[in-house]
């Protein structure tokens, strides 16, 4: 299957080699100095902005809240009816930084109260509060008595933990929030379940996203959602919470924290697996609630009759997929192990990961012992070009790496699951293109195995020149994927253009 010569190759093999070369120190899993991540900063507001009717207060210089409110208003405000973009700043400055923020602080915390009054303020701490050493704790514990809204600090400052502590900090944190059950809240909310582990803010209003469709399945099942944690849950939704019948997780490493959490300290049950992408991952979620809720027989009539909507069509599709080989760009790797179980288990494909960068092993262990535990251990081919200096996801040496490795691959029998700005030589499926969502439940394991049938139907077409150039021009320096895709979905002209001669030249002239 591999065409691609020896010198490029890092690591070929299987995940759990992978995994073990990784725990014994045997593979590098740093991640490279251009290969950034979120801050804990900007991970912990990810998680705060999805809370209703709450406004964070960014603790510390004006740009620390502008890249977050730039990041995260698209889903919390344009597109999903919320009232107001709900991060503020403190915006210290020098001043500040020699005698102290705390004045700023308490100014801020009180004209948040009056004039948005907010069910919580979240005080979150950036570097520069960080460093000084604000005494952010005993600034909201002086104010909480002269305030309405209940008030928390999040020490969530950049430099103390890399991005993924900043999730984890917060989903912990907030269940301090939350009421202890007793025997009438428990039997109010006895059919009730919460998805937790959702980090994106509150649905769009106008696309069949995943969350809705895990709503419909679980309401069809005759039970109901307490709350998303935290998309868009409310403080009232969130002080019952630890009252329902289970937690299911969204994503099993991010749902897991708070789902522990909540069991060590109130007895919340769990029901932890991955992302509930195609017909038995979707099956195992649905069943473990359903055990929970005491609806083993709801849930498996619910089974029945949501395979029967689809079978006809999935059977047919399953037959053009089985036994094809799938390449799943890694870079995400809780998606691309969630693909590789969906695309192996149900449509029968034979699955290879390309570009798993070896830091996910310790980010997404999780995941990965949950994966191999059930069984599956794909294929992991790793090259030079995703440990070299740039983007990794996708850049001139990665794209280059691909076609060596595709080489003459039919692309009647193979599929690249991955960004739509690569340009490989067989079909190209890009799941986070698909508009008609959701792409989770037996829906969108439908879905899925469509637009792979179609892909592969039409596998004679040739990908467009024109964007392969402007993705990948000569001597562009800075161009790839992850940089122009933004620059393109911009409502205003960019004047920035990443194409060699055109740089500097506006879009639009």
């Amino acid at each position: 299957m591999v065409g691609i010569a020896n010198e490029s190759v890092v690591f070929f093999g299987h995940l759990s080699e992978l995994y073990q070369l990784a725990k014994e120190g045997k593979i590098e899993t740093k991640l490279q100095g251009s290969h950034t991540r979120p801050c804990k900063f900007w991970t912990a507001m990810k998680i705060l902005s999805g809370i209703k009717n709450t406004v964070v207060i960014a603790h510390g210089p004006s740009g620390c809240a502008f890249g977050v409110k730039q990041a995260y208003k698209l889903t919390n405000c344009r597109n999903s009816g919320s009232p107001y973009e709900s991060i503020i700043t403190t915006n210290i400055d020098e001043k500040a930084i020699v005698y102290g923020g705390e004045k700023e602080l308490q100014g801020a915390i009180f004209e948040v109260d009056n004039k948005y009054k907010p069910d919580i303020i979240f005080v979150a701490t950036s570097c520069a509060t960080g460093i000084i050493g604000d005494y952010v704790d005993a600034i909201v514990n002086k104010v909480k008595p002269k305030i309405n809204a209940e008030i928390m600090a999040i020490h969530c400052e950049g430099f103390a933990g890399e991005y993924r502590s900043g999730f984890d900090l917060v989903f912990r944190q907030i269940v301090q929030l939350m009421d202890k059950p007793d025997p009438e809240s428990k039997s109010k909310l006895a059919k009730s379940v919460n998805i937790v582990g959702g980090k994106m803010g509150p649905e769009r209003t106008e696309i069949e996203t995943d969350v809705k469709e895990l709503r419909r399945l679980i309401e069809s099942m005759g039970a109901s959602i307490n709350a998303v944690i935290a998309g868009s849950c409310s403080l009232e939704k969130m002080k019952q919470a630890p009252s329902v019948a289970v937690n299911c997780t969204l994503c099993l490493d991010m749902g897991y924290a708070i789902g522990r959490e909540m069991l060590d300290r109130f007895g919340t049950p769990l029901n932890s697996t991955i992302l509930p992408c195609g017909i038995s991952a979707t099956e195992k979620w649905l069943r473990g609630a359903a055990r929970h809720l005491h609806l083993e027989t709801e849930a498996e009539e619910l089974i029945k009759r949501e395979y029967e909507a689809i079978s006809v069509e999935f059977e047919e599709a399953k037959k053009c997929l089985a036994g094809k080989l799938a390449i799943v760009e890694g870079h995400d790797a809780i998606k691309s192990l969630s693909i590789a179980h969906m695309l192996e288990r149900d449509f029968g494909m034979r699955v290879a990961i390309y570009n798993f960068h070896p830091w996910s092993t310790q980010a997404r262990e999780t995941s990965i012992d949950y994966l191999l535990e059930t069984g599956l251990d794909p294929e992991i081919l790793i090259t030079k070009g995703t440990l070299a200096f740039g983007k990794y996801e996708a850049m001139v040496q990665t794209e280059n790496e691909l076609m060596e490795y595709l080489g003459d691959l039919d692309p009647e029998t193979t599929v690249y699951f991955g960004s739509s700005m690569s340009f490989p030589n067989i079909p190209v499926v890009d799941l986070n293109s698909i508009l008609n969502r959701p792409r989770f439940g037996y829906r969108g394991a439908l879905k899925v195995a469509k637009c792979v049938c179609t892909a592969l139907e039409y596998s004679f077409r040739p990908r467009s020149w024109v964007m392969k150039k402007m993705v990948f021009s000569e001597n562009s320096g800075l161009c790839s994927a992850q940089s122009l895709t933004p620059k393109l979905a911009q409502d205003l002209p960019d004047c920035t253009f990443y194409a060699g001669k055109e740089r500097g030249k506006c879009m639009t002239s």
